[in-house]
């Protein structure tokens, strides 16, 4: 009796195992070249840390407040804190997981009867009773485990492209933020020349009615643009405060920014490569290196689809006791099987809907090329467009407008011109210098959305 019963528990026990093989742990697609030089936050796969949460820094910056921060500090500090990058990165251990549970068997059903009890005494009746004992498993063949498997292996390879999309994004938008502060500090150190000429100016002028050069009406009305003077400092140093609060919280620290200024300025208008050498690096772009991706993991589900068609067999085997009231007290084994008989349902429709999204796959990998070059080459026209603007204004613009503000204001105090006159060519040196600014901000931004869109420094495209 023993022994059935043995054998019965080894075959339960083979099925078990055979749902036990797990899967390898898959890999994140390469960093792109604009941020492979920076380690981004990486989800451990036994589950969260200790540490989540806490605030990590770039070796060798110091924590005092008050300190300046570069650029590759404030990235270091996004890449390893920005809670969108790390959301994405649990989501790559999410399906890491869900390509273990693909590939696993289903477990075998345990069951078990009894027959021929008896309605008046069913406790001491159960030993003459008849019992079985089974194990049922469905025997899933021709590779669908392997097949699902392949299908969430395609899916864990998909959040790996949005994980590094996503990092992408962090490097884009921290590196914007970054040359937002810079302009935004300039603009205070100009609010704050104003003033201080402004001042200079009003001073000048009080002295001039002191001594009866001037009317008194001169004064008042030198009053008038150094308020104004004053109001833009406080307006820019508000901006100010604004754009550290946003580059702040580039890192998830956006109450409490732990820097007092940023250390970097806006350098000389660096050459644009030639646009074709651009459109050469747009296969970097995550949406249009994922389509490759894309279009395996279609052929995988059709692959799948198409394994659905077949039946999936169910083996059982027990052991039954019968005979126990009449005397014999005999056993035996018994075994079977079930095959579903596809007559109807041939699993056509998922079929023809896995083959119709495979060539849509196919499909939108150009739809793709096309949008993104499109978006390049308006990208790429605005940076040449940002880059012309900011190199006439440094050249030519400015020069001349600091050539006649000097002029006016050397003439004005030998008594060659009028206090109207120095003010309009200090107005427009420091719209100038105002236009400048903006312009340099807007050729880095503009450069910084090319070069996300290609996910390689332009530098290296020369």
């Amino acid at each position: 009796m023993r022994t059935p019963l043995l054998y019965v528990c080894a075959v339960g026990l083979a099925f078990l195992l055979a749902g036990c093989a797990s899967t390898r742990p898959g890999t994140l697609p390469a960093p792109r070249p604009l941020s492979d030089t920076l380690s981004a936050y990486e989800a451990p796969r036994d589950g969260p840390s200790p540490t989540q949460g806490l605030l990590r820094r770039p070796d060798g910056w110091s924590e005092a407040p008050g300190d300046t921060i570069t650029l590759q500090e404030s990235l270091a500090l996004a890449l390893a804190n920005n809670s969108r990058l790390q959301s994405f990165n649990w989501e790559v251990r999410a399906q890491e997981a869900r390509a273990l549970q693909a590939g696993l068997w289903p477990n075998p059903v345990l069951g078990t009867e009894t027959e021929d009890l008896s309605t008046e005494e069913p406790i001491g009746d159960f030993v003459d009773s008849e019992q079985l004992v089974q194990v049922s498993q469905p025997i899933e063949l021709w590779g669908r485990p392997g097949k699902r498997r392949d299908v969430a292996e395609q899916d864990r390879a998909l959040a790996g492209w949005d994980y590094e999309a996503a990092r992408l994004d962090v490097v884009s938008q921290t590196t914007r933020a970054f040359v937002g502060l810079v302009a935004a500090e300039r603009r205070v150190q100009l609010a704050r020349e104003l003033v201080r000429l402004s001042e200079e100016v009003f001073q000048t002028v009080s002295r001039q009615v002191e001594i009866g050069e001037v009317s008194p009406v001169e004064k008042e009305r030198a009053r008038v643009p150094l308020s104004q003077a004053r109001i833009r400092l406080r307006r820019a140093q508000e901006a100010q405060e604004s754009a550290r609060t946003t580059l702040a919280g580039q890192w998830g620290r956006p109450d409490t920014t732990a820097f007092s200024a940023v250390r970097g300025t806006f350098g000389p208008v660096d050459p644009v490569p030639p646009l074709g050498a651009v459109k050469d690096a747009l296969g970097q772009n995550p949406a249009l290196a994922r389509q490759g991706d894309e279009i395996e993991r279609a052929e995988a589900v059709l692959s799948l689809e198409k394994r659905d068609r077949f039946p999936v067999p169910s083996l059982t085997a027990g052991w039954q006791r019968f005979g126990g009231r009449s005397g014999s007290d005999q056993t035996a084994f018994k075994a079977g099987i079930a095959l579903p008989l596809p007559l109807f349902d041939r699993n056509q429709g998922a079929v023809q809907r896995a083959e119709y999204r495979f060539q849509r796959a196919r499909t939108q990998r150009e739809e793709v090329r096309v949008r993104l070059d499109t978006t390049l080459s308006r990208a790429y026209r605005s940076l040449v467009s940002t880059q012309n603007e900011a190199q006439t204004i440094a050249g030519e613009t400015f020069p001349a407008a600091q050539s006649a503000f000097e002029s006016v204001r050397q003439g004005y105090r030998q008594g060659k011109f009028s206090y109207l006159e120095v003010l309009d060519a200090q107005r427009t040196l420091f719209d100038v210098r105002r236009q400048r600014v903006r312009a340099l901000s807007s050729y880095y931004q503009a450069r910084t959305r090319v070069e996300r869109l290609v996910a390689t420094p332009l530098e290296s495209l020369q």
